[in-house]
């Protein structure tokens, strides 16, 4: 690999970084110790990849005609990224491998509604979901969104967060767990 990418011996380049001898060295040096950086990060996340993709996940069976119908009566239309995020997910979600994929835009751009028709699915095929967000004042959005959004559909939403009394999280702990929450929202706290 070394040679095919034209780089130096690594004690090389330490020197050559610390010590170089010429502009030219300290390039060659940096270049291959950015190198070293790179490849590390990529045999990481390639490590990570093969185990997970060595993991099983039940799949979540496409409900076509409830997924359509749940569309159909939101409040507004689907965006054609809308709609395609939330085929691509809905694909994904049906496979027998864990899904890996980060869904990103502009605030207001959809995503939460797009998750939720994910959500929908998950729940159609008797499992729960949950969502995390990075703040507080997120999570409850997010809360307030989705129980507008399920409401008429006997889902039932719960909220998890830090600041919640140690009561109160241990009562959204145990309903979690006997599985009267369909859909928990939350922050980090979730992952305790």
């Amino acid at each position: 690999v070394l040679e095919q990418a034209d780089l130096i011996p690594l004690a090389n380049a330490l020197r050559g970084i610390h010590f170089p001898a010429d502009e030219t060295e300290l390039k060659i040096s940096a270049d291959r110790l950015k190198f070293d950086e790179l490849f590390l990060i990529q045999l990481r996340a390639e490590l990570s990849k093969q185990e997970r993709l060595s993991l099983q996940a039940p799949p979540i069976i496409f409900k076509e005609d409830e997924i359509k119908n749940f569309v159909a009566g939101l409040p507004f239309a689907l965006t054609k990224s809308q709609k395609i995020s939330a085929w691509e997910i809905l694909q994904d979600i049906a496979q027998t491998k864990p899904m890996n994929r980060l869904l990103s835009g502009d605030v207001g751009s959809g995503k939460t509604v797009v998750a939720a028709i994910a959500m929908y699915d998950v729940f159609l095929n008797g499992y729960q979901s949950a969502m995390m967000a990075p703040t507080e004042i997120l999570a409850q959005q997010h809360y307030d969104s989705l129980v507008k959004l399920f409401n008429k559909l006997n889902i039932r939403v719960g909220l998890l967060t830090g600041s919640q009394t140690t009561k109160l999280k241990k009562e959204t702990a145990e309903e979690i767990n006997k599985g009267t929450i369909n859909v928990v929202i939350g922050t980090h706290a979730l992952l305790s």
